[in-house]
């Protein structure tokens, strides 16, 4: 029987990221980081030129010198990026022991998490995952994703946050939450957003908004 796992959505800005490896791959794992606010630590005896770039400009700190496990103080997570399994497991390892989420890229068997491939439309995050089985498949399944959720969701989520103290008061049930929902769901609101009429947009909501709360 397959493993259930729990889907989560973590906060990482601030927070003490580390890679060990200095490669293309350790790279886009540090560009994820970067753009989610991280405090990132590369490990690693040299850098591909890319992580050459962020650590001339200060957006990484890199400790030139083979893994250790001090590097794991204080850290919120790990990526092993290395070519060299047996540094990968032994980071692994030395991650268990600290209780550290730790992923070992492209070994599942080695890993807390996974990190899947992931579709930004503003605040709208959608993650797809293959449990590690297949990251090639999780991007093409994304892609598809891309192709028919385009940017006014993420303009949707933007207004309803504009009228989220709005909504506390007046939706006081998970049930009334949900109708409301269902209601912008089958308004006209996506022919405002494809348009880029906002304030019709915003209108649509509040029409929404109030036809739930009678």
């Amino acid at each position: 029987m397959a493993e259930n796992l729990l889907p989560v959505i973590l906060r990482v800005a601030s927070k003490k990221c580390v890679v060990v490896g200095g490669g293309n791959v350790a790279a886009q794992k540090v560009k994820q980081l970067l753009e989610c606010g991280a405090s990132v630590v590369v490990v690693s005896p040299d850098l591909c030129s890319e992580l050459t770039n962020f650590s001339e400009q200060g957006q990484i700190q890199w400790l030139p010198m083979r893994y250790e496990p001090s590097v794991l103080e204080d850290a919120f997570l790990v990526f092993a990026c290395t070519d060299d399994m047996e540094v990968n497991q032994r980071v692994f390892v030395d991650c268990e022991a600290r209780k550290i989420w730790c992923n070992v890229v492209d070994v599942p068997e080695l890993c807390n998490f996974y990190m899947p491939s992931i579709l930004r439309r503003g605040d709208l995050v959608i993650a797809v995952s293959t449990s590690g089985n297949s990251p090639a498949l999780a991007r093409r399944v994304r892609l598809f994703l891309e192709s028919i959720i385009g940017d006014e969701f993420g303009v949707l989520v933007r207004l309803l946050s504009e009228m989220k103290g709005e909504m506390r008061r007046t939706l006081k049930t998970v049930e009334q939450r949900r109708k409301f929902i269902d209601r912008v769901w089958s308004s006209n609101i996506w022919q405002y957003l494809h348009e880029g009429d906002f304030e019709s947009a915003r209108n649509c909501l509040r029409n929404c908004l109030a036809e739930v709360a009678q």
